[in-house]
């Protein structure tokens, strides 16, 4: 049996990726593997792994540029979770097609003026946030109904964000078809500015959010007013297939590299509604 090694950079918060960790060690069990969990300093994952000769396989989580360099030519099997790293084995969402979900979830429902929320700075996103809006974008454009700049918000990670960004869209008195914001923070924030200024959610505009599934309480989307619509991506995979994949490589059942993206997923909510336009027609 395997020794997996569950690895996290030091203030990484597992947050959302609690249900990675769980599943990880379900699986571990169910397969009869030992599991223990390091942590390490930003850039230090090699020490972290030779302080830990014990382990057969590494799961890794918040990894660095100097640590998927580590793992590119360490000789123990390893997975990157949570981003896409290529020369490494890995599962990671499919950003582009979580913004893909997310905006063809309001065109189906008859909306053409998307507005968009996302956390970062647009002269640099990354690639994590910057695909999510590719996949937004680039979806919206081909179904004839491209975003305005004037309807793209960026910002820091938190709830003020959501916060400016609808209180700038009212400032204009012309709000958008339906809006979506990448961030539950931004999206909580922005949802609380609407209902306070008297904009019905989701018959005076539609609001597409983000959510994560919990361990022991409903999603995190359950408990706004109305329930969110919500779009995701199964963390849960994270850890289980990676623990899987893990064994069978330290046990030599495989050699190829994991490479698994992981796509978007819809959560019905009562947030989002079809256009009027749509309605009516």
């Amino acid at each position: 049996m395997a020794h997996i090694g569950v690895f996290y950079c030091e203030g990484f918060d597992p947050g959302a990726y609690t249900v990675a960790l769980y599943h990880a060690q379900q699986a571990a069990a169910r397969g009869g593997h030992a599991l223990s969990i390091h942590q390490f300093p930003e850039g230090s994952l090699a020490d972290a792994a030779e302080r830990a000769p014990e382990v057969d396989g590494l799961l890794a989580f918040a990894t660095g540029e100097a640590d998927l360099e580590f793992l590119r030519g360490h000789s123990r099997p390893s997975v990157v979770c949570e981003r896409i790293a290529p020369g490494c084995a890995y599962v990671a969402p499919d950003n582009f097609d979580i913004g893909r979900t997310a905006a063809q979830h309001l065109l189906d429902l008859g909306h053409q003026r998307l507005a968009v929320v996302m956390p970062g700075d647009p002269a640099n996103l990354d690639s994590y946030h910057g695909s999510r809006f590719a996949g937004i974008r680039d979806t919206a454009a081909a179904a004839g109904h491209p975003l305005d700049d004037s309807d793209i918000y960026f910002g820091e990670k938190v709830g003020t964000t959501g916060q400016a960004a609808v209180e700038a869209m009212l400032a204009r008195g012309d709000l958008p078809d339906a809006i979506y914001v990448q961030n539950m923070p931004m999206a909580l924030a922005a949802l609380r500015t609407l209902a306070e200024a008297g904009v019905a959610v989701p018959d005076d505009v539609s609001l597409l959010g983000t959510t994560f599934v919990q361990l022991n309480a409903p999603a995190a989307s359950e408990h706004s007013t109305p329930p969110m619509t919500a779009v995701t991506f199964e963390k849960e995979e994270m850890g289980r297939q990676g623990v899987e994949y893990l064994a069978a490589a330290a046990e030599g059942r495989t050699s190829e590299l994991l490479e698994v993206r992981l796509p978007g997923v819809l959560v019905s909510g009562a947030s989002t509604a079809r256009a009027a336009v749509a309605v009516a027609g």
